[in-house]
C-alpha cells in the first residue's frame, strides 16, 4: 500500500505542476503594459557606425603620404578636457590639448612604412583612435 501512496503522490504533484505552468502561461498571455510604463525601442540601422563619444580629427599627417625627413609634424584637434596619446613604432607622445582642443607634436620615423597611432582618452574614459601610415623615402618620384 506504501508503493501506491508513493506513485499517487508523484502523480498528484506532475499534474499540480502542469495545471499551474499552464495557468500562469494565460497569466502571461493576457497581462497588459500600461502606457506610461512602455519605453520606445531604437533600432540602429546595421549599416551605420556608432558616434565615438570623444572627437578626433588629424590634420596632419595626411595618411598614406611619403615623407622626405624623419621628423613629421603630427596636429589635430579634439575634445579640451581629452588626453592624446601618439604612438610610433619607435615613439610615444602623451599630450594635453589647448583650451580650444588643439594639439601638435613631431615624432621621428624610420625607412620605409611607418604606422602612427593617434588616441583621444576623454575625461569618462571614452576613446577615439585614428591610424596612419606615413611611408619615409629620399627617393625622388
Amino acid at each position: 500500500m506504501s508503493k501506491e501512496k508513493v506513485i499517487l503522490s508523484f502523480v498528484a504533484v506532475t499534474v499540480g505542476l502542469i495545471v499551474a505552468a499552464v495557468a500562469f502561461y494565460f497569466y502571461q498571455g493576457t497581462k497588459e503594459i500600461p502606457k506610461e510604463l512602455q519605453k520606445p525601442i531604437s533600432i540602429l540601422n546595421p549599416n551605420s557606425t556608432p558616434k565615438p563619444a570623444v572627437t578626433l580629427v588629424i590634420d596632419e599627417p595626411k595618411d598614406e603620404s611619403v615623407s622626405n625627413t624623419r621628423v613629421i609634424k603630427v596636429s589635430g584637434k579634439t575634445d579640451p578636457d581629452a588626453m592624446i596619446i601618439v604612438l610610433t613604432d619607435t615613439d610615444e607622445s602623451v599630450l594635453n590639448p589647448t583650451i580650444t582642443g588643439e594639439f601638435s607634436t613631431t615624432v621621428t620615423i624610420e625607412t620605409g612604412a611607418n604606422p602612427i597611432q593617434i588616441t583621444a582618452i576623454g575625461k569618462n574614459g571614452e576613446t577615439n583612435t585614428i591610424e596612419r601610415t606615413i611611408t619615409y623615402s629620399t627617393e625622388s618620384f
